[in-house]
């Protein structure tokens, strides 16, 4: 019975979100009967003893609104924490300076002006561009013949959508997690400028398929560090034709904590991909506890755990514990965890990494809070009266990757958790809410490449625009660029062109 207890709790919290974590047993049951329940309630259900819940509806109103006016104290301001101020608008951005005359004393002398920015924004500007390629006569040998001007290299060969557009429909979808056909629908609502959705599309998966080397190019820079972290995600695939439901293939990540995000396409969750990638790495790999990562473990050269999931599950455990009674055994792991994690943010705070950031976790004591964590962990899983409870698998959990948690105390390059992996996974888990799911298989590696690509560079803080244009510039340029020269564009090594000196003119100051 217990057991169900935490279970339907557990889904309760999760349905009516952070607020719903305050509510007691029967405050989540009433609420649950309710066909639609809106935040504010929850928050007002929080906020009520139980005892309440049996005063009439007119009574319990009126003692709200005398609560209310007694915490209320006169002359006590409407926000408590002073306003911090605007921010100031970026410098690097032209200044348009209007004047606004004060009619009412046209003929005053002026002394001065009161000054105030805002920031403003023009919509989207379409054009077309007009490629006259020059057509010219010369005399080659005894004959004259006609030469034509090299064409630019294209995403799309003979297509209708500048490169800049192909651009713009990739970061906009897979950045931006808004789905093609919605930006064609802005298009043709804003600017009525149609284009077909079959047309853009292509478009987006052509820039994919160019992108592919590149992607190959950052996989591989990744297995000449020391570490890597590792994650797994699921992504639905179109049904076949009468299938009857979608396929459902996988998204394999690999990444560096503040670095490169490469992203492996499998239509499967097996072994067989991620032994293939880490295939002769040395390193050490960071993961959850997947099983599938253990069986990797004779190719790496240490096999590190995930502290967030530990955390997660105890907190999950706490939260299915009646507000009534707390779970405080979990709630005593939980600070002891924190405890850890207190470390490595001062150690963040200090910006220490490989041998500095071990050299101060030996100094504050992490190999004995570990060894104490331990000791609690299995302190609390003895006296758990229920194997099956949420607290219990917690600890069994937590024992269980033991020895991988430990390994970030004696690594300084690696880190507490795998949230840097979890944070890249962001994207696709937001994009499966707008775009829904992949077309076919075959476009299963093209998203990939343009993930791993994108990821990367907004990662390495760069212009996702300008780093991904150039890109593809380059890459679309069959003649003119040696694939061997891949690892040039690689964003950890990207550099922005010089200006040309061709912008516009700066912007009048009066208008």
């Amino acid at each position: 019975m217990r057991l169900r207890e935490e279970q339907l709790r557990l889904a309760l919290i999760k349905k009516y979100g952070p607020k719903g974590e305050g509510l007691g047993k029967d405050q989540a049951l009433l609420l649950d009967l309710e066909p639609g329940v809106q935040e504010a309630e929850v928050a007002l259900e929080v906020g009520l003893a139980l005892a309440d819940k049996t005063l009439p509806e007119a009574g319990r109103l009126e003692q709200e609104q005398a609560a209310r006016l007694k915490k209320k104290k006169p002359g006590t301001p409407r926000y408590a924490q002073v306003h911090p101020g605007r921010h100031e608008l970026p410098a690097h951005l032209p200044r348009v300076e209007v004047i606004l005359p004060c009619l009412e004393a046209a003929q005053g002398e002026l002394v001065g002006y009161e000054i105030k920015e805002e920031l403003v924004i023009k919509p989207a500007e379409f054009f077309v561009r007009v490629l006259k390629r020059e057509k010219r006569v010369i005399q080659l040998g005894d004959r004259r013949t006609v030469a034509t001007a090299a064409s630019p290299g294209r995403i799309v060969d003979k297509g209708q959508l500048a490169n800049e557009t192909v651009v713009e429909l990739v970061v906009r979808k897979y950045a931006d997690y808004l789905p093609v056909y919605r930006q064609l629908q802005g298009w043709e609502r804003d600017h009525s400028v149609t284009v077909r959705q079959a047309t853009a599309t292509r478009a987006v998966m052509a820039a994919g398929a160019l992108l592919q080397p590149l992607a190959r190019a950052i996989g591989q820079e990744l297995r000449q560090g020391p570490l890597i972290q590792a994650d797994e995600t699921r992504l639905p695939v179109l049904q076949d034709l009468g299938k009857g439901r979608n396929d459902v293939a996988w998204l394999w990540q690999y990444s560096i904590p503040g670095g490169l995000v490469y992203f492996e396409y499998q239509d499967n969750r097996a072994q067989a991909g991620a032994r293939a990638y880490l295939k002769d790495y040395g390193g050490i790999l960071q993961s959850d506890g997947y099983v599938v990562y253990d069986c990797l473990e004779g190719q790496v050269q240490r096999h590190a755990g995930c502290f967030a999931h530990v955390r997660r599950k105890f907190v999950e455990a706490c939260q299915a514990a009646p507000k009534e009674v707390p779970c405080e055994p979990g709630l005593a792991v939980v600070a002891s965890i924190g405890a850890l994690y207190g470390v490595e943010e001062r150690a963040r705070e200090k910006q220490l990494k490989g041998q500095a950031r071990l050299d101060y976790r030996q100094e504050q004591g992490v190999a004995q809070k570990l060894s104490s964590l331990k000791a609690q962990i299995l302190e609390v899983r003895a006296k758990a009266l229920l194997p099956q409870s949420l607290l219990a698998k917690a600890c069994d959990y937590a024992l269980n990757q033991w020895e991988k948690l430990e390994v970030y105390a004696s690594h300084g390059e690696v880190e507490i958790d795998n949230n840097w992996c979890e944070n890249a996974m962001r994207p696709v888990a937001l994009g499966r809410k707008n775009w829904l799911h992949l077309g076919s298989h075959e476009s299963g590696p093209k998203v990939a490449a343009i993930l791993t690509v994108l990821a990367s560079a907004q990662r390495l803080g760069l212009n996702v625009r300008e780093y991904l244009g150039e890109a593809l510039e380059t890459l679309c340029d069959g003649e003119g660029f040696n694939i061997t020269r891949i690892g040039e564009l690689l964003p950890s090594r990207w550099k922005p062109k010089p200006a040309s000196g061709l912008e516009p003119e700066a912007m009048p100051r009066d208008c």
